[in-house]
């Protein structure tokens, strides 16, 4: 029953976040330079990730951010940790107890969250103002490793995302993409607490206009 109510659910966040993120694109075409650092590091992860040295550990630091993903999100449900392995291309984490309605969060985290792009974001709230684009760099490039991380990782081989339903993941990974880019792009002009504050508001707003809407038609309909 949980599961077929989290479609339209699901679907609704998808929504609201395609529609919201255009204004904040919109911003950061005209204020592109405000993001330059963040494109550096993106670079040079690119630059990077094609030297054979660095590219020799990239597998393992992928598998293990996988695996903390799930890891970090199960605690968050109050799972009970079992065990955590993270290997060059294989790795797993058993969890038990906690939150049952956690499943899709816990199954999905590492395919729609970037915890170390996130870590940096609640960091740069204590640099100082002159020291900002050090952190933006680094932004950037764990970025690019997280992007990286999905698009190896992501598709219906996995059994995280076929256990809690493959159209149900794929829509709840791209909803939560719309979340994680507006929150990236929205901490760089606002700083990452602001932004999460900025973007609920725009959320609820959206939703609030579209709930009246419906009411509206739902009365014309009944006058009629």
């Amino acid at each position: 029953m949980l599961r077929i109510l989290s479609y339209p659910l699901i679907v609704l966040l998808l929504a609201v976040g395609a529609i919201e993120i255009v204004p904040i694109a919109k911003w950061v075409v005209g204020h592109y330079m405000a993001y330059k650092w963040v494109g550096v590091g993106m670079a040079a992860y690119v630059v990077l990730s094609i030297v054979r040295i660095f590219n020799k550990n990239l597998e393992w630091m992928r598998t293990f951010s996988h695996e903390l993903s799930h890891t970090i999100v199960g605690m968050m449900f109050l799972r009970k940790i079992h065990s955590f392995k993270a290997g060059e291309g294989e790795g797993v984490m058993r969890h038990s107890g906690g939150l049952r309605f956690g499943d899709i969060f816990i199954s999905l985290a590492p395919y729609c969250l970037p915890i170390f792009t996130y870590i940096l974001l609640f960091l740069r709230e204590l640099g100082a103002e002159n020291s900002l684009y050090i952190f933006d760099i680094l932004i950037g490039f764990t970025a690019a490793f997280h992007i990286g991380c999905f698009r190896s990782q992501i598709g219906t081989h996995q059994t995280d995302i076929t256990s809690v339903g493959t159209v149900r993941s794929y829509l709840f990974i791209f909803a939560m993409w719309t979340v994680n880019l507006s929150i990236l792009l929205l901490s760089i002009r606002y700083g990452v607490i602001d932004a999460f504050k900025n973007l609920a508001v725009e959320y609820w707003s959206t939703l609030s206009d579209w709930f009246e809407l419906g009411v509206e038609y739902i009365k014309a309909l009944i006058k009629k």
